[in-house]
């Protein structure tokens, strides 16, 4: 089943956060999780998610187990006359759980997503994919058309 998330979803969110980190310092050789206690992550990310309403976050669950999760951030557009559109949007923190990907569940969600933002008259989809989601995005019908500029203001 697909939907938005809700507050008793935020623990297993946390823990899918760090899985992706953990995976993220092994893959792409980060330093995310040096230092870190996993508790005090897990506080921190539920925190977040209960104050900050920046993120739309949509999963994709079996049996009252998220096991696939996408985060998006609706930007409105500044009004304009004739245009039809009235939002952009940021995909972000994707994550799929190790044992259900390759079956189709992280295309069914962003599908799931692509169409509801359509639906509220969103012109854009945009993500920063990592070298190793690239092609997968290309499945999912994202390219690379535009140039978008960026100005580092804090370097992470």
């Amino acid at each position: 089943m697909i939907r938005i998330a809700v507050e008793k979803d935020y623990e297993q969110l946390a823990i899918m956060k760090w899985l992706h980190c953990k995976e993220d310092d092994l893959v792409y050789g980060e330093n995310n999780l040096t230092g870190v206690h996993k508790e005090n992550f897990i506080t921190e990310f539920i925190d977040f998610l209960k104050t900050d309403h920046t993120y739309k976050i949509f999963v994709l669950e079996e049996n009252d187990v998220i096991i696939s999760a996408m985060f998006v951030s609706i930007i409105p557009k500044l009004p304009k006359p004739n245009r039809t559109t009235k939002y952009i949007a940021y995909l972000t923190n994707v994550y799929t759980l190790k044992e259900y990907r390759n079956n189709k569940k992280g295309t069914e969600l962003v599908t799931y997503i692509k169409q509801y933002l359509q639906n509220q008259q969103c012109e854009l989809l945009i993500v920063w994919p990592s070298t190793n989601s690239i092609n997968w995005y290309k499945r999912n019908g994202f390219c690379q058309e535009n140039e978008i500029f960026e100005c580092t203001l804090i370097p992470e």
